[in-house]
């Protein structure tokens, strides 16, 4: 019998390179190894009390049947609610659906909005999932350069210059992961003017991060700055990174009902409705009190700023303060043109750098190529201060050993 032929989509998909190096890391400890991890994006915080209470009672009522495939209408309700408590606008729960985790909503979108030979465009640096899941949707990407000496920030005409007549779908991330860029209300206010230029592109807004901001920073939203843009504007969130729920995988969407109905279709036809004890803590944490999201929020600025000043320090690094998400997207370009000990040619490469981090001195961060941009190194701050502090200190004496 012959092997399974793999269809040409799937054989052009990319294994996401974060989980690469999460599960290289988790290998090395059962190994015995000695490794601290600045490489994932996931809060160290436990569920909120009040969120485990909600799928300890939805447990013992036994609510763990379907839902509807779009989500329960009580959670739809309490998206609803949520997204008019902090940007003022209401969404009906015909304009809503929860997915398993924000990514799924992205997927979603990709697949009800795009066809082979279409065009996305996607800011570079991008998470490392953005240009998979258009390739998966038959797309074309086109990505959109972003600069360091800006701050990561788009510049309305770069984007002029990438759309054309097939452009049907722009991501926008904001925070950012990698760059943890918050892009001001200007930058976003020039982007919607040159949408406005092109009324058959879809802009679909990746908001996860829009609670962790930092000294006062906020991340304003299209939403608000561009009214007139809601029926192609695509509102994607979760309780992934602002309620420490990654591993309970609730996501949403909001937008124009007709795509939200597309969306639907998709969800149909591959995983039907996210958990339902899911769905039931996202309610608990939507409804909920929000106290604890500030409290972690403060301790995350309080990381961000220790992991800053440690790696200013060392030689060879450079970074700049994020003001938003948890993610240091730290310079490396000078530590690349060193050699390891034993090594005739230079490094090279952030992902032999990072290899290097990893199977050598035993600590995990993501290369910047993984991001789509070469010379930097995507360090996460969601987790201890004393991890923090350990894991520069192995940075700093890998940086010392180069030559």
């Amino acid at each position: 019998m012959s092997d399974a032929q793999l269809s040409q989509r799937i054989q052009r998909i990319q294994p996401s390179p974060t989980m690469a190096v999460a599960a290289r890391a988790l290998a090395l400890k059962r190994q015995g190894r000695d490794i601290v991890s600045l490489s994932v994006g996931e809060p160290d915080f436990a569920v909120f009390p009040h969120v485990a209470l909600a799928v300890e009672t939805a447990l013992r009522k036994g609510l763990t049947k379907y839902t509807p495939s779009p989500g329960l209408v009580e959670l739809r309700e309490a998206i609803g609610y949520a997204l008019h408590r902090d940007l003022g606008h209401r969404f009906s729960p015909a304009q809503i659906i929860a997915t398993a985790g924000a990514k799924q909503a992205l997927y979603n979108a990709c697949q009800a909005l795009l066809d082979d030979g279409d065009e996305c465009v996607i800011p570079n640096p991008y998470w490392v999932s953005y240009p998979e899941m258009a390739k998966l949707a038959g797309a074309r990407v086109v990505e959109l350069a972003l600069r360091q000496e800006d701050g990561w920030v788009p510049r309305a005409d770069d984007l002029a210059a990438v759309l054309t007549e097939r452009t049907r779908v722009v991501m926008l991330g904001s925070p950012s992961n990698p760059t943890g860029a918050v892009w001001h209300e200007a930058a976003l206010r020039g982007i919607a003017e040159v949408l406005r230029k092109f009324p058959r592109v879809t802009v679909l807004s990746d908001d996860i991060y829009d609670k962790l901001t930092y000294e006062g920073v906020a991340a304003p939203n299209l939403l608000n700055l561009a009214p007139d843009l809601a029926p192609r504007l695509l509102l994607i969130n979760g309780c992934s990174k602002a309620y420490a729920m990654t591993g309970l995988r609730l996501g949403w969407a909001a937008g124009p009902e007709p795509l939200i109905a597309a969306m639907c279709k998709v969800q149909d036809a591959s995983t039907s409705n996210p958990s339902s004890l899911s769905q039931h803590a996202a309610i608990a944490a939507l409804r909920g009190p929000q106290e604890l999201v500030e409290e972690m929020r403060v301790a995350f600025e309080r990381r961000r700023n220790l992991l800053v000043e440690l790696l200013r320090a060392v030689p060879g690094i450079s970074c700049a303060k994020p003001d938003g998400a948890y993610y240091v997207f730290s310079d490396v370009t000078a530590l690349l043109g060193r050699r390891a000990a034993g090594q005739g040619a230079p490094i090279g490469t952030s992902h032999r750098l990072a290899e290097l981090l990893l199977e050598e001195h035993g600590v995990a961060v993501v290369p910047g190529s993984a991001f789509g941009r070469e010379g930097f190194l995507r360090l996460s701050f969601a987790t201890g201060e004393e991890q923090i502090k350990d894991a520069v200190s192995r940075l700093a004496k890998a940086a010392a050993q180069l030559s």
